[in-house]
């Protein structure tokens, strides 16, 4: 189980900002041509650039919520620049399908069930239930993306967008025992048992769009099962004390 040292809101928007001065730089070129990977590859990603936008209005409005109820009114700022985040990500991956002349999306059935359900009147805890999943989805996307594809433009953006979620996983861990401290063990393994059974869900749904780009990367739906249940254990196993931990490995 990892732990981390940066346990409010004002630790996490410094992250951000560092983060945003310390950005991979992106090659100019792709280095392929659509003709090289089937097109099924490039609606794959195509799909994963269209998922990674978001205004993040219902989030916020679940934050500032929040904070009316006493919450750190830090969080406001911290959660605009992780949203800035993933529209950088969006941004990227559409630098890229410009540069090998592919289309993107401007809507698909799966991404407007995911943010019918975000359009919900959902509270903080689980605003941050529903994301963590598609977090976890977009963590294992990048990894397969650099081991699937030998453009170095989109290798570039993969491992910078695998580092940024794997922060976000933690900062919404962060937040989870935040919200969850108070409540007995029991209560929160049954939170932690919705989100694993919200997951395996998640994952069958994004399976048949995304295959292609998994299969390349040499990954069965099995591995990526695997993959997605231990990110998530890992990530909510921080979340099960009552305390606050104090401590990130070097």
């Amino acid at each position: 189980m990892w732990q981390d040292k940066r346990q409010t809101a004002a630790d996490w928007l410094a992250y951000f900002q560092r983060n945003h001065a310390q950005l991979l730089p992106l090659p100019a070129e792709a280095g392929i041509t659509a003709a090289d990977y089937p097109p099924a590859f490039w609606r794959s990603i195509a799909m994963f650039q269209l998922g990674e936008y978001s205004e993040g209005h219902n989030l916020m409005r679940a934050t500032h919520r929040w904070i009316a109820n006493g919450g750190d009114p830090d969080l406001a700022s911290a959660m605009q620049w992780f949203i800035r985040e993933e529209q950088r990500h969006a941004a990227d991956l559409g630098r890229f399908l410009k540069a090998i002349q592919q289309p993107c999306l401007r809507s698909h059935w799966l991404d407007q069930t995911f943010r019918r359900l975000r359009r919900q009147n959902l509270n903080l805890e689980t605003a941050l239930t529903v994301l963590l999943n598609a977090e976890i989805v977009s963590l294992l996307y990048a990894q397969a993306l650099q081991q699937a594809i030998a453009s170095p433009l989109l290798q570039t953006i993969a491992r910078q967008i695998e580092w940024d979620e794997s922060q976000h996983l933690r900062f919404q861990a962060v937040q989870l025992q935040h919200l969850r401290r108070e409540r007995s063990p029991w209560r929160r393994r049954l939170s932690h048992a919705l989100q694993r059974s919200l997951l395996w869900l998640t994952l069958r749904a994004i399976w048949p769009d995304h295959r292609p780009v998994f299969r390349a990367a040499g990954w069965s739906f099995a591995n990526l099962e695997q993959v997605a249940f231990a990110t998530l254990a890992s990530t909510l196993d921080s979340t099960l004390a009552r305390q606050p931990v104090q401590s990130q490995p070097a």
